[in-house]
């Protein structure tokens, strides 16, 4: 299999997105936590699975985005 530059500018476009998005990803999941905890609450359910939903919102992002952006970059150009 042979490496396309035009797969690799998708690439790097969709790991940029990525980061992009699993930075509003981390700010929500923040918010929500220090809403529920400002309200009284012991933080819900983002306090509880804390950990699984920021290693899953870091994950998925990270490393889906460039995935994609390869393949379409790639199939797009040829």
């Amino acid at each position: 299999m042979s490496v396309s530059i035009a797969g690799l500018i998708g690439a790097a476009l969709g790991g940029y997105l990525g980061w992009i998005d699993w930075k509003i990803l981390k700010g929500i999941l923040e918010a929500i936590e220090g809403k529920n905890r400002r309200g009284g609450g012991d933080g819900g359910l983002v306090a509880r699975y804390g950990a699984l939903l920021r290693g899953l919102s870091f994950a998925f992002p990270l490393i889906g985005f460039p995935i994609i952006g390869y393949l379409a970059g790639s199939q797009l150009v040829g």
